[in-house]
């Protein structure tokens, strides 16, 4: 009889547990849960000034089957590159030219001999006809190589993966690398929370690199000591909010920086110090919670975005007085 019991007891304390988490569980579905008094509401965000916006959209075309990962502006074209496959395109989107590369580019950046394509975890060099006149030594298995920029001879490497720039001459033999520490209270090594680190050397000779994790635009020497920095953590439109933000930058030709950014996608411009001056593009041009894009300019500042969400170059111009 007292073993009876005791099953019964047992047995009623299982049904009250299952019926404690099924309770739970149908009362935690996403379609049952209440509102999240912690969750970041960004619509309010979203709406820019009119005033504000100084480029309208004009153009854009696709890019057919090609899905592209890096585009830079050089000498009135646009190169373009994905797949196994390098695009060149005049302004106007007239095709000039197709080249097979090596699969899988990450990145490029063009100059008026040559052309460095990024891998994964190593640089290629091209010439304008598209043929490979060498490939750089691997940078490891730990390497995710997200852009580069040139300086005279010395080619500069954003290295997602293992959170530095490596420094190679034109030649691609390594001659230096940095994390972004410095001496001083300002330096704090770069913060690379996912792919998204990039760099550019303008006008001046001056090279820029983004830390992503700390909303910040950094100055460094040829040798990597940082000289200066900026950064703008903030909800409000003239800052970077989410994770990784500015994750793309372009120059123009007075020094002022084009950013662009993901989750929350936005491309603005921002002065040398870091004073923002205007929108080319507000969110709702964009997909919601979408890839920041890439992102070039040309002398008349004009700004070319790759959105890789919608697989096409969008043409943003200066709107002008008119």
């Amino acid at each position: 009889m007292k073993k009876r019991s005791l099953t019964i007891v047992v047995l009623v304390i299982l049904a009250v547990i299952i019926g404690v988490i099924l309770f739970d569980f149908l009362t935690k579905r996403p379609d049952r849960r209440g509102t999240n008094p912690y969750a970041l509401e960004v619509d309010q965000y979203k709406v820019v000034d009119e005033a504000l916006i100084s480029h309208k959209e004009t153009r854009n075309f696709s890019l057919g089957l090609l899905t592209a990962s890096g585009i830079y502006y050089h000498n009135d074209s646009l190169f373009i590159v994905g797949e196994s496959s390098l695009v060149v395109i005049t302004k106007d989107g007239t095709s000039a030219g197709l080249f097979e590369i090596l699969p899988h580019p990450t990145s490029l950046v063009v100059e008026d001999l040559y052309l460095y394509i990024g891998y994964k975890n190593f640089v290629a060099k091209y010439d304008h006809m598209g043929l490979l006149l060498g490939r750089w030594s691997d940078l490891g298995e730990r390497a995710v190589i997200t852009n580069l920029a040139i300086k005279e001879d010395r080619v500069y490497v954003a290295d997602a993966g293992n959170r530095k720039v490596v420094i190679f001459d034109n030649e691609g033999v390594k001659i230096g690398e940095f994390e972004g520490k410095a001496e001083s209270e300002a330096g704090h090594g770069f913060i690379v929370p996912s792919a998204n680190f990039d760099l550019v050397v303008n006008s001046y000779g001056e090279l820029w690199v983004v830390n992503p994790g700390k909303h910040a635009l950094e100055n460094y020497s040829d040798d990597g000591r940082i000289r200066g920095f900026w950064e703008r953590a903030s909800f409000e439109i003239d800052g970077f909010l989410g994770c990784c933000n500015p994750s793309r930058i372009a120059v123009m030709e007075d020094g002022s920086f084009i950013t662009s950014e993901k989750g929350l996608v936005r491309i603005k411009i921002y002065d040398q110090s870091g004073k923002l001056i205007s929108v080319v593009a507000p969110p709702d041009l964009f997909k919601e919670e979408g890839k920041a894009p890439d992102v070039c300019v040309d002398e008349q500042g004009v700004v070319y975005a790759l959105d890789f969400d919608k697989d096409m170059v969008r043409i943003f111009e200066p709107k002008g007085d008119g």
